[in-house]
């Protein structure tokens, strides 16, 4: 989608994506957004290392700790479903979001926007482009700012939790020293805080649907919790035309440091809590060849290098309230640092073996060595400092074959096959040394479908069917329930199949209807959970055979009406309303813990000019109360409160 359905969808943070893709879904953490969760055709994780990659102008992100939270000058988004392997390897088992912010140009515009809403909601953002040197030399920035009070409120302290702050900020520059030879550097920033996460507990006798009937928007625990990250971003892309081919080369570096106080009972006692963060380096570098001549044959090649630094300073502590810690209260102190480093080659062509059949191949070789150190020491006198150092490498082939077919200018139909992985890696919290490595999980997924354009092009209609094969599935678990050491591990094999449709319909003039109607249905086949009920401190283990994968609503989807109008010559009305559905899912594997169906109705209405637009918006016109986010892990059920109802006005100046 371009600016203008990114503006009518009201997409501004990164967990406002549900609007754009069937069977793709985003949910809030709650929080500083470091846990965004989301989920492609039933695939999803609550880890640092996304199953799903993510791309900000062309800069890959390699752990959610530093996915950008805000969103502004954007001007595409582009969601891949499926299996990216092949071109995008690693974290791409699932699927790819990319987007890309404006680029410089050379005209002389600007903006200046400013926002008030309920919650005490305030947004304010500035943006400038300019030529430096004319037809030469563009340059673009802009900063914006956004706060929102919390709703959530602690009745330990009073306080109102589940708070927003982020700045985010971007600066672009983009050289043309010839006709063949281009050059574009990229900077982009983004810090957020917030007084997060904010848990509601489930239990045997509590479920998640009796909070949010009961006892909405409340928590009761003890701790000040908070989250915060700086995240910085560079790229520099060169790319060079030699007539029958480009060569591209991108660069680029990320760096990262979070901090959090995060509560680990969520409750009135003195339990157990955790105070520290992570520093995050990210080095890649991108070599990439692609044909540049008309023709039959249409290829890419390249390769792909990359370093992933990790280091974690934090302190758990454990209250005088921990029953199960007899030397309580104490504290341990872990230091963990975590480098990866991999590199991939790859190739993707296109022939045409008809003027209307075209056949494509590619195919990705990636390996990777992680290493990790972990050193962690007690308080408790007497207990020695625990410490080891472990690596391990892994490999992976991606292959992708697709077919398709131009059976008339408005009718195209493909099949294709592709494969994914996301790598394995290194459990860091273990006493035993033998549990630490995992290996990868795979994805193999086959897809049919047809996109076609219908009377006389008013009507976009889109059907696509998609079956996919999950191994050596990863899951975080017990991995020693006698040392209550957890990690994760290669234990669950899965699929999951559906149907997706999309769909575009000018009804009249200035009218336009969109829709996206999601079908999904998915089964855990093969997956022994082992756990600890946090409750009675037992061991459980169950076999989840047969099992819905968790985050995989069976139906999903949206619809968006858009009305244009002109006013006068210089004057446009402007109103857009989308509701977004999903029918009941799980938040877990063994299907205890479940959020009904639910859907939320956003709106913007207002006016457009050359130089000002004033919109009113809403959202959760509705005022749903649902969970927009559940982590259930081993026997710990904990869910996060979605935003009520909230609304305001935003007005633009540009020129």
């Amino acid at each position: 989608i371009g600016s203008s359905r990114i503006q009518e969808l009201q997409v501004k943070n990164f967990n406002e994506l549900n609007s754009i893709a069937p069977n793709f879904r985003s949910y809030d953490d709650g929080a500083g957004g470091a846990f965004t969760l989301f989920a492609s055709r039933g695939i999803s994780t609550i880890d640092i290392n996304p199953a799903i990659g993510l791309y900000v102008d062309n800069v890959p992100y390699f752990t959610t700790y530093a996915y950008p939270l805000a969103l502004s000058d954007v001007d595409q988004i582009e969601i891949l479903r499926g299996p990216q392997g092949t071109l995008y390897g690693r974290n791409a088992l699932a699927g790819v979001i990319k987007i890309t912010t404006k680029e410089p140009s050379n005209k002389v515009s600007g903006f200046a926007t400013a926002g008030l809403g309920n919650l005490g909601y305030q947004e304010y953002g500035v943006g400038f482009n300019a030529p430096l040197l004319k037809d030469k030399l563009f340059f673009r920035a802009n900063i914006n700012y956004t706060e929102r009070d919390g709703f959530v409120e602690n009745q330990f302290n009073g306080e109102d939790l589940q708070n927003r702050l982020t700045t985010d900020g971007n600066l672009r520059l983009k050289y043309f020293a010839s006709d063949r030879f281009s050059v574009a550097f990229n900077y982009g920033y983004q810090y957020r805080e917030s007084m997060g996460y904010a848990f509601a507990l489930a239990n045997p006798e509590l479920s998640f649907q009796d909070i949010l009937e009961n006892n909405p928007y409340e928590v009761n625990f003890n701790e000040d919790v908070f989250q915060e990250a700086t995240t910085h971003n560079m790229a520099l892309n060169l790319t060079y035309d030699f007539d029958k081919y480009n060569l591209t080369s991108v660069t680029a570096y990320q760096l990262t440091d979070q901090n959090r106080l995060d509560e680990f009972d969520y409750s009135p006692l003195s339990i157990q809590w955790v105070d520290g963060g992570n520093d995050l380096t990210n080095i890649s570098q991108e070599f990439r060849l692609s044909s540049n001549e008309p023709g039959p044959l249409q290829w890419t090649t390249g390769v792909f290098l990359y370093r992933i630094n990790n280091e974690t300073d934090e302190t758990l502590f454990s209250g005088v309230d921990n029953a199960q810690d007899p030397f309580a209260p104490n504290q341990r102190d872990d230091d963990v640092e975590r480098i990866v480093e991999g590199m991939a080659v790859f190739g993707q062509a296109s022939f045409e073996l008809t003027d209307q059949l075209t056949l494509t191949g590619g195919l990705r070789f990636d390996y990777e060595e992680a290493s990790a150190s972990f050193i962690q020491a007690s308080s408790i006198e007497g207990i020695p400092v625990n410490s080891f150092e472990d690596s391990a490498d892994f490999s992976a082939v991606s292959p992708k074959i697709s077919l398709s077919y131009q059976a008339n200018p408005d009718m195209f139909l493909f099949a294709n096959v592709a494969r994914g992985f996301r790598p394995g890696g290194i459990n860091t919290f273990v006493t035993n040394a033998e549990d630490a490595p995992y290996d990868p999980e795979n994805t193999l997924n086959y897809e049919l479908g047809f996109k076609s354009n219908l009377l006389e092009n008013r009507l976009k209609f889109n059907l696509t069917g998609f079956y996919i094969q999950y191994s050596d599935q990863q899951v975080f678990t017990v991995l020693d329930a006698a040392t209550f050491n957890f990690g994760t591990d290669n234990i669950g094999e899965s699929r999951s199949f559906g149907l997706e449709i999309e769909s575009q319909w000018v009804a009249a003039k200035g009218l336009t209807i969109n829709a996206n109607i999601g079908y999904l249905n998915t089964e855990i086949v093969d997956f022994i959970s082992s756990g600890i009920d946090f409750f009675t401190f037992e061991e459980i283990q169950n076999d989840e055979s047969g099992n819905d994968l968790p985050v995989s609503p069976e139906f999903n989807g949206n619809l968006n009406i858009v009305y244009k109008v002109p006013i006068s010559d210089k004057l446009s009305f402007e109103a857009s309303v989308d509701y977004i559905y999903q029918s009941e899912m799980f938040w877990d594997i063994p299907n205890q813990v479940s959020q009904d169906a639910y859907g939320l109705l956003n709106a913007r209405v207002g006016a457009t000019s050359r130089n000002l637009d004033l919109f009113f918006w809403g959202k959760n016109l509705t005022d749903e109360v649902y969970f927009s986010y559940g982590y259930v892990v081993v026997g710990f059920n904990a869910a996060s409160f979605g935003l009520p109802t909230t609304y305001g006005v935003t007005v633009t100046g540009k020129f």
